[in-house]
């Protein structure tokens, strides 16, 4: 029951009294105002304003700066494709070279063989022809002899 009385009270007083006072409260927030806005108020709105812009400029900048870091990567990227298929060609040209030199060392090699086996066979050639012609006169020789042993005189 108290709290009920106390609430009585207290709604039954006037939540802002407006006497004197508050003509004074205003004059002090309006002298406080014309002394606080070039003081305090002006200059941190200046700043704050210069901060926008700064992070504006160094946005836009750093877009400036993105656009210049793509270019040069896309740059770079053509120029070592460039570079990879340059690599690419040389490394393709060096192996059809050793190629065609390995097929013309294998072919050289060969053709070489073919003559020193041609050169055999033509040394062969001579030497059994000369062995033959060496033993053509012996034959008569010994087939006389051999006769003459078979028949057992003198042929």
């Amino acid at each position: 029951m108290q709290f009920s009385a106390t609430l009585l009270v207290a709604s039954s007083a006037p939540v802002i009294d407006f006497d004197g006072t508050a003509y004074v409260q205003l004059g002090i927030f309006l002298l406080l105002m014309l002394i606080l806005q070039p003081l305090l108020f002006k200059p941190w709105l200046e700043t704050r304003e210069r901060r926008e812009e700064a992070i504006a400029g160094a946005l836009i900048e750093a877009e400036r700066l993105r656009g210049k870091a793509d270019d040069v990567n896309a740059s770079y990227d053509v120029k070592m494709k460039a570079a990879r298929d340059e690599a690419q060609g040389i490394r393709n040209t060096a192996r059809k070279e050793s190629e065609a030199s390995r097929q013309q060392v294998v072919a050289s090699a060969r053709q070489s063989a073919g003559r020193e086996l041609e050169e055999a066979r033509d040394r062969a050639v001579r030497e059994a022809a000369s062995a033959r012609e060496a033993l053509q006169g012996e034959i008569d020789s010994l087939a006389v002899e051999v006769a003459g042993k078979i028949l057992g005189r003198a042929v």
